[in-house]
């Protein structure tokens, strides 16, 4: 069995890439399932996957590495229940040394999987990343530039959101820092680019990989400056737009955001009026569109937010449920709030790491 274990920064696009991909080998008849992870415990991600109709399974509260009895039980789930041939294990976006605390314990306790591990960056935040602009705190940074040094494929997606002269310049900034890589320029949401990837991950032959050298302080501190907010609220209203007044309510939690100048991870909601569903994401690099064009009529929807800025949770808590409680008054609607979690990670303690 294949595992692609799928790597990257918050907001990178890696979900959407594996749904376009899972959709792909599916369509060639073989058995796909995902695996998401996260620290928080209400995930987007696997919410979208599942809207889908494709098998995933969670490993929650926390990543792969401390999280991996969890994850070997998920692997084994997936072969049994859907019989499947490739799983897609989607790490959190704030994880490092996968080498040495994902892949070689599997390689040592399921020698029948072959594991690769693509790292995604998202094309708008590397090359500021790559000229030393302080989009985040060093030790954020850290975090990004640790995880593509362990790509076995890097893809740097996105480049659909580039003008002509942005991707050249991008693509000399990458094959100058990474000569040695090999690398991917895509964009997930066209059907070519996502044949490519797949390509390239049945034709890469298994190396000897080296684990990193990482500093446990410095990438404790890196997952430490940033806060995860879970919401899952109710927005019931009497003029049968919740679905747009959802929207709008998103729209403003980004705008507010913006304005305290809080360096996102990603912001993602998942919202749901019964009959139409639809994600949306912000990076701090792009953005999606925020159409709010329905299908059906509503007076109710549920909304899932995972917020993951660089702020204090309690802030960035405060920052959100004061902006609902003022929208609740300005447009007359009802908002019932179901489940709430705000926290910083904490140390990052792996179950297993192996070094040679």
């Amino acid at each position: 069995m294949k595992l692609y274990l799928i790597g990257g920064f918050l907001g990178s696009g890696k979900t959407t890439a594996i749904l376009n991909a899972s959709i792909e080998l599916i369509g060639k008849g073989i058995q796909v399932g995902v695996i998401t992870n996260d620290q928080g415990v209400e995930l987007v991600d696997t919410r979208f996957i599942k809207n889908a109709n494709i098998p995933v399974m969670e490993v929650a509260d926390g990543c792969f590495c401390c999280n991996y009895d969890k994850l070997d039980n998920q692997i084994a789930a997936l072969k049994e229940s859907d019989h499947v041939e490739v799983i897609f294990a989607e790490s959190v976006g704030s994880c490092t040394d996968m080498i040495a605390t994902v892949v070689k314990p599997l390689q040592k306790f399921n020698k029948d999987i072959e594991t690769v591990i693509t790292v995604f960056v998202d094309a708008n935040v590397l090359p500021t990343m790559l000229q030393g602009a302080p989009l985040f705190v060093d030790s954020v940074s850290y975090i990004y530039k640790k995880q593509i040094d362990e790509a076995d494929l890097l893809i740097v997606n996105k480049i659909d959101s580039l003008s002509e002269v942005e991707f050249e310049k991008m693509k000399l900034l990458v094959g100058k820092k990474y000569p040695d890589k090999t690398t991917l320029f895509q964009n997930s949401l066209d059907e070519s680019s996502i044949k490519k990837w797949m390509t390239a991950l049945v034709d890469f032959k298994i190396k000897t990989r080296d684990s990193l050298v990482i500093d446990y302080d410095i990438y404790g501190a890196g997952e430490a400056e940033l806060a995860w907010l879970d919401l899952e609220i109710e927005l019931f209203t009497d003029t049968n737009n919740a679905f747009e007044d959802g929207m709008a309510l998103i729209k403003e939690f980004h705008e507010a955001i913006n304005m305290e100048k809080l360096a996102i991870g990603h912001l993602k909601f998942f919202i749901d009026d019964g009959t139409q569903q639809e994600k949306i994401s912000f990076t701090a690099g792009s953005q999606s569109s925020l159409s709010g064009n329905r299908k059906t009529s509503s007076g109710k929807v549920e909304i899932l937010i995972n917020a993951r800025v660089q702020s204090d949770p309690d802030h960035l808590e405060s920052l959100l449920l004061n902006l609902i409680q003022e929208a609740e008054k300005k447009n007359g609607y009802k908002v019932v709030q179901k489940r709430l979690s705000s926290f910083k990670p904490g140390y990052p303690k792996p179950i297993h790491r192996i070094l040679d």
